[in-house]
């Protein structure tokens, strides 16, 4: 028998050996729910600790949550994980989630994820189709962009599967290439695509026609309408953006199955060809790119070729861009380009993106992406907008604006104790977005008030407090971003803080464990599932831990706070050195080391993981 939410089994592909096996879901969703945290844990079992991320014994994760696949609001998405090659300054574990409609067909075909290791002798693809697996010739593909690649397998295999590829960029290992599916979900961060790539697994298709089992309909559909009316009376997820020299789109596609928040970062341009095109989230900043035209054509051609727009918009995006700044010292010049370097023309995009993709001459050495690439050249690194791990600058007070201070000390320590950007969008961002320094639709002291009743303390949110109750929302949110990222849904919405719904402007953060309940049929309450999410995070500290991670190496990337912020405000060291020792025992961890303490993980069920982490019987 089925379970209730998950499907049950796991496919496991060796593509060393061509073995194709299946798993039971079971033994990881019952302590670790599913994506981000089952992930976590085949990675504590399976992943050697210290190896690179082109290894035959790098794992590809790819995960679903108990509701992917479901009417759960925003729930069609999955999680990939393994070694990541993008990561900073070697490759180490960490994840990207994707949306799309690739996830919930997965489930229907009767897999709750996929585990892949090894390296095919020659490119291969992996068909799925209803509990049936096989790994097929894909040097037809190899080559193929990523729209040619889907195209082609939607013509060979009838009845219209969901494919997630790579484009040449992944082939070619650049450590910026993504993994695609349609149109514009993609595993944006990490570099994933090159582990596809090294493996020689071009895509996997599938096509499903089974269903997933919930255990109490009538219940979980309320819950559905409930969790509905309450992120629908909200702000615009990402501050949807429509144009107004251009009509509204017809037909607009969410861009993850069931999502209910509408379109997020729509921006939309009629061309001077009177065509109407719509760009989301931020492919949008290639239209910062004149002329137009040109820049419209690189934001297509870094999606056709697979490379990551977080990373290219960042090397161009205003003047913090990381090339105009170059130009503007002189430490990069036509000389390093071969060609007219100017940042802000599009065409020069147009022509680098190629470069990049197929690693020819600079683009070599921009495919390592910027980090590296500032290191090989050794000049530019001063200008580089990253701010840990390899990633670049997102909801941290600095660059771009927005989080004032206080609250970007909450996204510093989320930033320094994690392995990726931390996607902060669940503090910095909605207190920006419902506050917004009186400017938005709640008050402070209905701010403060949610605070309190989430956070504990009014002083999480209280623009005066400075660097007091810092440690305890950062904390809260990384717990629910692991149970988020694990059932999964998005994080536009998930947690649902603030609302409209009520009249106090309190959401409803316990949505996650109500969807959870009545799809699986276990009942948790919100502070079980947040629980769950405590050890998921534990887990992944962890695999950092025997990856080399120290509390040292948690200091060390700090270095990209100590510049002020947009206002001029300086990082107090002392002070927020005290913060972290708070963070530290508020977590369980040992403050010299930043290590989970045994007695710590012991509590949270992880027993083994102590035992091999302080080599003690």
């Amino acid at each position: 028998m089925e379970p209730y939410g998950w499907v049950g089994r796991i496919l496991r592909v060796d593509l060393t050996s061509r073995r194709i096996a299946e798993d039971d879901t079971r033994k990881y969703a019952n302590d670790f729910v599913g994506g981000r945290g089952a992930a976590a844990r085949i990675a504590w079992e399976e992943i050697p600790p210290g190896i690179d991320a082109f290894d035959p014994e790098n794992r590809l994760i790819i995960m679903t949550g108990p509701i992917t696949g479901t009417l759960a609001p925003t729930s069609g998405r999955f999680e990939v994980c393994g070694v990541a090659p993008q990561a900073y300054p070697r490759p180490h574990y960490t994840r990207s989630c994707v949306g799309g409609h690739w996830g919930p067909e997965l489930k229907y075909a009767g897999y709750d994820g996929i585990v892949v290791k090894g390296r095919a002798e020659s490119p291969v693809c992996l068909w799925i189709n209803d509990r049936q697996a096989s790994l097929v010739d894909a040097g037809n593909l190899w080559g193929l962009d990523v729209f040619a690649t889907q195209r082609k397998l939607l013509e060979t295999y009838n009845g219209k599967p969901q494919v997630m590829c790579i484009g040449p960029a992944g082939e070619k290992l650049v450590r910026i290439a993504v993994i695609q599916s349609g149109i514009e979900n993609a595993a944006g961060q990490g570099g994933f695509g090159a582990v596809m790539g090294f493996k020689r697994l071009k895509a996997i298709a599938v096509r499903g026609t089974g269903a997933v089992r919930i255990a109490d309909p009538e219940r979980f559909v309320e819950v559905c309408r409930h969790v509905r009316r309450v992120a629908h009376a909200r702000l615009s997820a990402c501050g949807a953006v429509q144009e107004q020299e251009a009509p509204p789109l017809p037909d607009r596609k969410a861009c993850s199955m069931s999502c209910t928040a509408g379109n997020c970062a729509l921006r939309i341009y009629r061309t001077a060809r009177d065509m109407v095109v719509a760009l989301h989230c931020c492919s949008g900043s290639y239209m910062e790119l004149k002329p137009h035209e040109a820049a419209l054509e690189a934001a297509l051609l870094a999606n056709k070729l697979g490379l990551n727009h977080w990373e290219i918009v960042n090397g161009f995006r205003g003047r913090q861009g990381w090339l105009p700044r170059c130009r503007k010292a002189g430490v990069l010049t036509d000389r390093d380009f071969r060609m007219p370097f100017e940042p802000e023309n599009a065409d020069f995009w147009v022509e680098l993106i190629r470069k990049i993709a197929y690693r020819e001459g600079i683009g070599d050495v921009l495919a390592e992406g910027w980090v590296r690439a500032a290191d090989i050249l050794g000049r530019g690194r001063e200008y580089l907008p990253h701010v840990a791990h390899g990633y670049q600058a997102h909801w941290n007070g600095h660059l771009y604006g927005a989080p004032k201070f206080p609250y970007w000390l909450v996204s510093a320590l989320m930033w320094i104790m994690d392995s990726r950007d931390p996607f902060v969008h669940g503090y910095a961002q909605e207190i920006t977005r419902w506050w917004g320094e009186g400017k938005g639709p709640l008050s402070m002291e209905k701010v403060k008030a949610i605070a309190r009743r989430v956070h504990g303390s009014e002083k999480a949110v209280d623009p005066g407090s400075g660097y007091e109750w810092k440690a305890q929302p950062a904390i809260w949110h990384q717990n629910r971003d692991a149970v988020k990222d694990s059932l999964l849904v998005c994080d536009q919405v998930f947690p649902v803080l603030f609302s409209l719904y009520s009249g106090d402007g309190y959401g409803d953060t316990g949505a996650e464990a109500k969807l959870f309940s009545s799809a699986t049929g276990i009942e948790l309450s919100e502070g079980e599932l947040d629980r769950v999410g405590e050890r998921i995070f534990n887990l992944e500290r962890a695999i950092m831990v025997r990856e080399g991670r120290v509390r040292r190496l948690d200091e060390a990337n700090l270095e990209y706070f100590r510049q002020p912020d947009y206002e001029g405000i300086r990082l107090d060291e002392e002070r927020f050195r005290r913060l972290i020792d708070e963070f530290y025992e508020l977590r369980g961890w040992d403050k010299a080391t930043g290590w989970p303490k045994r007695e710590k993980l012991e509590e949270l069920g992880l027993k083994d993981v102590a035992v091999e982490f302080w080599n003690r019987d």
